[in-house]
């Protein structure tokens, strides 16, 4: 009886292209769940790693993580944040050179 009825299998498609549907809207939730997330732990890092030696006078030791935190949000969206980052480890390497310390990459 329904193997051919051709409104069960409108109904039967319809419903697998209504399943292929949710599966996508699943992983965009996943995505923008991740994506959500990720400025959280870009802060977490920016301010471990940089703001706390540099509040503490130790600008050896947020050297390196600023340049590297810098690139990194280049390429995953924060593109500012990035920049200015960048723009903090030339302070940064500048202020070692002038008194008389030594920059850890260039």
């Amino acid at each position: 009886m329904h193997g051919n009825d051709p409104d069960l299998s409108t109904a039967k498609t319809l419903a697998l292209i209504a399943l292929f549907l949710n599966f996508i809207g699943f992983f965009l939730a996943l995505i923008t769940i991740f994506l959500a997330v990720l400025p959280f732990i870009l802060m977490f890092l920016d301010y471990v790693f940089i703001y706390k030696p540099l509040s503490s006078g130790d600008a050896n030791r947020a050297e390196v993580p600023t340049l590297l935190l810098g690139i990194l949000q280049l390429f995953v969206g924060g593109v500012l944040s990035g920049i200015i980052l960048i723009i903090a480890w030339i302070k940064i390497r500048d202020s070692l050179i002038r008194n008389g310390g030594r920059s850890n990459i260039i």
